[in-house]
């Protein structure tokens, strides 16, 4: 009965952190605050960052139109 329980318990703490993700906040030259959905992968060869966006759309800016990247809270996605 423990070991059944004790494997519920580690399938939910699975489930839960699977929905986790760190958003990041880009500042771009003009002013624009744009907000991602993990980490923004920087492509030195194109000179293109690829990030997602609040929405989950997957989106392409130069990496020189970036000022600043920081990295903001944990949420999670249900």
């Amino acid at each position: 009965m423990q070991k059944c329980i004790l494997i519920t318990v580690l399938s939910l703490s699975a489930l839960m952190l699977t929905g986790c993700t760190t958003t990041y906040t880009m500042t771009t030259r003009t002013g624009e605050v744009i907000e991602t959905q993990g980490k923004p992968e920087v492509d030195a060869t194109t000179g293109m960052t690829k990030y997602a966006d609040a929405y989950g759309y997957h989106r392409v800016i130069k990496t020189s139109e970036i000022v600043q990247t920081a990295e903001g809270a944990s949420k999670l996605e249900w």
